[in-house]
C-alpha cells in the first residue's frame, strides 16, 4: 500500500473535479486549471469507504493490562504524581483508533521493549509478564492500523524532483523544478504520500510547466544558425572595452587582474576582478555551450613561505622604526607568524578554482564551480551547458579559492606578490544554440514522421496521443480516455488547421491529468477510481511504476513497460532481473542522491554552517565536497556490494582532493571521488567521522551531543527519543564559569535538572564520543577558548569517554563504532525501515514490524548489502501491494 490516512483530505466531489481533467472532457485546459484551482485545496487523495470498525479487546485489557500498569506503573504516571506530564489513567485511552492513544501505546511498547520501563531502581516485573503485556498491545495496534488502511487508500503525487525525472525520461527536456514548492518531508523523505499535498498553487505551476515543457519540445521550421562567439578578457579591464557582434557592442571587461601572455591571472576574490562578458541578446534560444580555456599555476610551500617572509619582514622593519623600544617583541612576532606560514597544512594548496554564473534579464545563476588542473604551458577546455533565452545576457567568471582568514595572513592575502594559487583566463567562447539532430530528440519523440502527418491527420495524432498517453499514466489507456483527448485535438485542429499547435491541447491535458501527476491509483476497469478498491496485489503496468520510482525516481522505461505488457513482472524472478539492470543505469544516480541524501541529512549541510570566524577552514568548496563524499560512499557501497556495516567502521573513505587536505591524507590529487585506504592515526571511515553528518549535527558555533546522540539514534538505531518535555530550559547563564566550560560540561549542568536526565542518558553518551570533532567535522584534541575559537596551550583536552545505559564504556569514536557494530540487529533494522520506507512511499506501523523482521533475517543470511536489502524489498509482500 502506498500510504494510508484518515478519510478528511477530499471530498468526492473534488475527486470528480480531478477525474474530469484527467479523462479531458470538453472543456478548453485553461477552463479546467480554473475549475480545479477553485475545487481542490485538499492533501493527497484517499479514497474512504464502509470498512470493518474496531472494537477494543476490554476483555484483555481487564485481566492483563490494568493489573500490570496499576502494579508498575501508577505510582509515578497518576493522578498523584505525573512524570514526564504522562498520566495512564489519563493518556492511554483503550480506543487505538484515537491518534493520541495509538501514539501513547506506541510509546509504552517501545519503553518496555527497550526495558527503559520501569526504572532500574523500581520492582521489575518479570519478562513473561512483560511479553504478554507488549504482544497485547502490538495486535491491537495492528488490528488499528490495518483498519485504517483498508479505509483510506492514498494516491501520492510525484513530488518535484519526479516530476523533473519523468518530464526528462517522457520528453526529452530537462525542466528546472526548483521554482516548485518544496516537498515537505514525513517519515523522513519527501515521497510520503500523506504529505504530498496540492494547492491551487501546484495546479497552477503544473498548467505553465506544461505548456513551457511543450513549447520548448516541439519546434517549427529549419534548424537555427549557430552562432560561435569568441571573447579575450584581456583585451580590456573595464566597460568601455566593446567588441561587435550580430551588430551588438557587448562588454568584454577582464578585470583589474595583471596579465601575462595572452591569459588574465584571477589571483583573488574581489569585486573589481571578475572577468565578464555583458550587455547581449542571442536572437534563438536553447542549449548553448560555454567553453573557458584556461590554465592554473599553484604555489610550492617553498614559495609561500618567501612570498610570505617579504611581507613579515616589511611590517618588522616598520614597527621597530616606529618602536625600536619594542624590537625584541617584534621579531618574535616575525618568527611565530613565519612558522604558522612554515606548518600550517591550509598552504598545501589545492589548484585554482572558479566559478562560472549566467546572467539572464538581471537574475545570476550559477552554472559551474571547477578545478583548473592544468598549466599555462598546456591549457584545457572546460566546456559548461546552458540554456540561454533571448533576454539580456552575460557570463562571470569569480575566483573561488578560498584561504582562512586568519591573524597572520589577511593583511596580505591580497596582495598580488602574496603565492596564492592562481587562475588564468585564456577566452570564453559562446557556442549555439547546439541541437545533435534537427528536429531534436524532444520533437521526434512526441511528433515522430509518418506519410499519415499529412494524408489524414487525425488518424496520426490519434496514434502519437495514445503513445504519450500509456507512457505518461504509465500504464495502458482505454478507448474512452483516448476518445476525450481527441475531442481536445479536434477542436484545436478546427479553429488553427495546423497539427503542431493543434496537439498541445491534448498533451497539456495529459501532463495535467491526475493519472501522470499521480502514482499507483486505485483504479477500476476504465482507469477511473474503484470506491470499492479494497488492498490487493499490484498489477504489472503499478509494479513497473513502484520499481521505477523507487529506483531512479521517475517512470518506468521500454524494458519495464514491455515485461509489463507480457505480464512477467509479477514473476519475483523477472523482477529482480529488472533491479540488476536499473541499478546499472546511470539513472539510479537518482537512488543514491534521494534515499542516501535524505537518511543522512545532506539536505541540511550548509542550512545553519559553521560559524566563518570559528571554523575558518569550512568554505563552499569544502562544504559541496562533504555532501559529495556521503552521496559517493553510499555509491560506492552499492555499486560493489559492500557489507552495509560499513556505514558503522570502514576501513576507507571516499574523498576527493579538497577533503583529503581537510582530514590530513596526503596523495590524493583532482576534484573526482575515489576510494582511499585510511592512513594509520586518520580518525576516519564510516558515515559518523564525515564532515556532513558531523556539522549538521552542531549548532554552527559549538558542537551538540545532544543533537549528534540524537542523530545516532533515529538514523543507526531506529530509536527516537522524542521531543524535550515542556520544562526541560536551557543551561542557566549566570553559572558561574559557565563561559569557560566545555560543552560536556555544560550538559553535565543540564542533565541535573530531573526532567532532564532520562532523556540525555540515552542521547549524550553517543554525542560524547564524537566530541573529537568539531563543530565543521575537523578533528581536535582540546577544546579552543581562544580569540575566535583558537586552541590554547592550556585549553581543556576532550573527553571522549562515556558509558552506554547498559553499563557499556564508550571510549571516543572507535568505542561508539565497537559499539554499535555489536549492536547489528538494530542497525539492520533500522537501515530497512528507512529504505522501506522510501519504497512505498509512506510510514512504517506497528504492523510492518513483521516485515523488518523478515528483512533482517534475511540480510543475515544472504548478505549484508544494499543490494541484496533492495532484493527482498522489490519481492517482499508490502511492495507488491496496495
Amino acid at each position: 500500500m502506498m500510504g494510508f490516512r484518515s478519510r478528511q483530505n477530499q471530498s468526492p466531489r473534488q475527486w470528480r473535479v480531478v477525474q474530469a481533467m484527467g479523462r479531458g472532457e470538453k472543456r478548453s485546459i485553461r477552463g479546467w486549471t480554473l475549475a480545479v484551482l477553485m475545487t481542490l485545496t485538499g492533501g493527497s487523495v484517499a479514497w474512504g469507504q464502509p470498512v470493518a470498525t474496531f472494537t477494543p479487546d476490554q476483555v484483555g485489557f481487564d485481566r492483563l493490562i490494568e493489573p500490570f500498569l496499576k502494579q508498575h506503573c501508577l505510582r509515578c504516571h497518576g493522578p498523584e504524581e505525573a512524570l514526564g506530564e504522562f498520566r495512564i489513567d489519563r493518556d492511554l485511552g483503550i480506543d487505538l483508533m484515537q491518534q493520541a492513544s495509538h501514539a501513547k501505546w506506541g510509546e509504552v511498547v517501545n519503553v518496555l521493549n527497550s526495558h527503559e520501563m520501569p526504572p532500574q531502581d523500581e520492582p521489575q516485573p518479570d519478562v513473561t509478564s512483560v511479553g504478554k503485556v507488549v504482544d497485547w498491545i502490538t495486535d491491537q495496534m495492528v488490528r488499528v492500523e490495518q483498519i485504517r488502511r483498508d479505509a483510506s487508500i492514498i494516491i501520492r503525487r510525484m513530488n518535484r524532483d519526479e516530476y523533473r525525472n519523468t518530464i526528462r525520461d517522457l520528453v526529452g527536456i530537462d525542466y528546472d523544478t526548483s521554482h516548485f514548492p518544496q516537498d515537505p518531508p514525513t517519515g523522513g523523505f519527501d515521497n510520503n504520500g500523506g504529505a504530498l499535498t496540492v494547492s491551487p498553487l501546484h495546479l497552477e505551476l503544473y498548467y505553465n510547466a506544461a505548456r513551457e515543457i511543450l513549447d520548448r519540445a516541439i519546434v517549427d521550421g529549419d534548424q537555427p544558425a549557430a552562432i560561435s562567439w569568441r571573447f579575450e578578457p584581456e583585451s580590456g579591464d573595464s566597460d568601455r572595452n566593446r567588441v561587435e557582434y550580430d551588430k551588438q557592442r557587448l562588454i568584454v571587461n577582464g578585470g583589474k587582474n595583471r596579465v601575462v601572455d595572452r591569459f588574465v591571472v584571477m589571483h583573488h576574490a574581489s569585486c573589481d576582478r571578475k572577468v565578464n562578458v555583458r550587455s547581449f541578446q542571442l536572437k534563438q534560444p536553447g542549449p548553448y555551450r560555454i567553453t573557458i580555456r584556461a590554465a592554473g599555476v599553484v604555489p610550492t610551500r617553498e614559495q609561500v613561505v618567501a612570498s610570505a617572509e617579504q611581507f613579515l619582514r616589511k611590517r618588522m622593519a616598520d614597527n621597530i622604526q616606529k618602536h625600536p623600544d619594542r624590537s625584541d617583541r617584534h621579531r618574535e612576532q616575525f618568527e611565530r607568524d613565519l612558522a604558522h606560514f612554515s606548518s600550517d597544512s591550509r598552504y598545501d594548496y589545492g589548484p585554482p578554482r572558479v566559478r562560472v554564473i549566467q546572467h539572464l534579464a538581471g537574475q545570476p545563476a550559477v552554472l559551474a564551480e571547477f578545478d583548473i588542473d592544468a598549466s599555462p604551458d598546456s591549457p584545457k577546455e572546460y566546456p559548461i551547458d546552458a540554456i540561454f533565452s533571448t533576454e539580456s545576457a552575460g557570463i562571470t567568471i569569480e575566483y573561488a579559492y578560498d584561504i582562512p582568514k586568519e591573524v597572520e595572513n589577511f593583511w596580505m592575502q591580497t596582495g598580488d606578490d602574496f603565492a596564492r594559487p592562481e587562475a588564468w583566463i585564456d577566452s570564453i567562447l559562446l557556442e549555439g544554440p547546439i541541437y545533435p539532430q534537427w528536429p531534436p530528440e524532444s520533437h521526434v519523440r512526441l511528433l515522430p514522421e509518418a506519410t499519415l502527418k499529412e494524408s489524414d491527420p487525425t488518424s496520426y495524432v490519434r496514434t502519437v496521443v495514445a503513445r504519450f498517453m500509456q507512457r505518461a499514466y504509465r500504464r495502458r489507456v482505454t478507448s474512452s480516455e483516448l476518445d476525450a483527448k481527441m475531442a481536445l485535438f479536434d477542436g484545436a485542429f478546427r479553429e488553427t488547421s495546423d497539427v503542431q499547435t493543434a496537439i498541445r491541447a491534448p498533451l497539456i491535458a495529459i501532463l495535467m491529468s491526475s493519472h501522470f501527476l499521480y502514482l499507483a491509483e486505485p483504479e477500476g476497469a476504465d482507469g477511473s477510481v474503484d470506491a470499492a478498491a479494497m488492498p490487493r496485489a499490484l498489477n504489472d503496468f503499478e509494479l513497473a511504476t513502484r520499481l521505477s520510482y523507487f529506483l531512479w525516481s521517475s517512470m518506468p522505461d521500454e524494458a519495464l513497460f514491455h515485461a509489463a505488457a507480457q505480464g512477467r513482472l509479477r514473476d519475483p524472478e523477472t523482477r529482480l532481473l529488472h533491479v540488476e539492470r536499473m541499478l546499472e543505469d546511470p539513472k539510479s544516480e537518482a537512488l543514491v542522491k534521494n534515499f542516501a541524501g535524505q537518511w543522512l541529512g545532506l539536505r541540511e549541510v550548509g542550512a545553519n554552517p559553521p560559524a566563518a570566524e570559528l571554523y575558518r577552514r569550512y568554505d563552499r568548496h569544502l562544504e559541496t565536497s562533504i555532501v559529495g563524499e556521503s552521496l559517493s560512499f553510499f555509491r560506492e557501497l552499492l555499486l560493489h556490494d559492500l557489507d552495509v556495516m560499513n556505514f558503522i567502521a570502514s576501513d576507507f573513505v571516499v574523498i576527493n582532493q579538497r577533503l583529503a587536505r581537510f582530514y590530513g591524507i596526503p596523495g590524493v590529487h583532482g576534484d573526482h571521488f575515489r576510494r582511499v585506504a585510511v592512513p594509520a592515526g586518520v580518525h576516519r571511515g564510516g558515515v559518523l567521522t564525515q564532515a556532513s553528518v558531523l556539522s549538521i549535527t552542531s549548532n554552527g558555533t559549538r558542537t551538540s551531543p545532544v543533537k549528534r546522540g540524537t542523530w545516532v539514534l533515529k538514523n543507526l538505531l531506529g530509536s527516537d527519543p522524542g521531543l524535550p518535555v515542556a520544562n526541560a530550559g536551557e543551561i542557566a547563564p549566570k553559572v558561574p564559569g559557565i563561559d569557560k566550560a566545555t560543552v560536556r560540561q555544560r550538559l553535565e549542568i543540564h542533565r541535573e535538572l530531573p526532567q532532564c536526565a532520562r532523556c540525555h542518558d540515552k542521547i549524550d553518551p553517543l554525542g560524547f564520543a564524537l566530541e573529537n570533532y568539531d563543530a565543521s567535522g575537523f578533528w581536535r584534541l582540546q577544546e579552543g577558548h581562544g580569540y575566535q575559537g583558537r586552541i590554547g596551550r592550556n585549553d581543556p583536552v576532550i573527553d571522549a569517554s562515556s558509558r552506554l545505559p547498559d553499563g557499556t564504556p564508550v571510549d571516543g569514536i572507535d568505542g561508539l563504532q565497537q559499539a554499535l557494530l555489536q549492536n547489528e540487529d538494530a542497525f539492520l533494522r533500522c537501515l530497512a525501515e528507512k529504505m522501506l520506507t522510501y519504497a512505498l512511499g509512506r510510514e512504517l506501523g506497528i504492523a510492518d514490524r513483521v516485515h523488518l523482521d523478515a528483512a533482517v533475517n534475511d540480510l543475515q543470511a544472504n548478505g549484508k548489502t544494499l543490494r541484496q536489502l533492495i532484493r527482498w524489498i522489490v519481492v517482499s509482500e508490502p511492495f507488491q501491494t496496495k
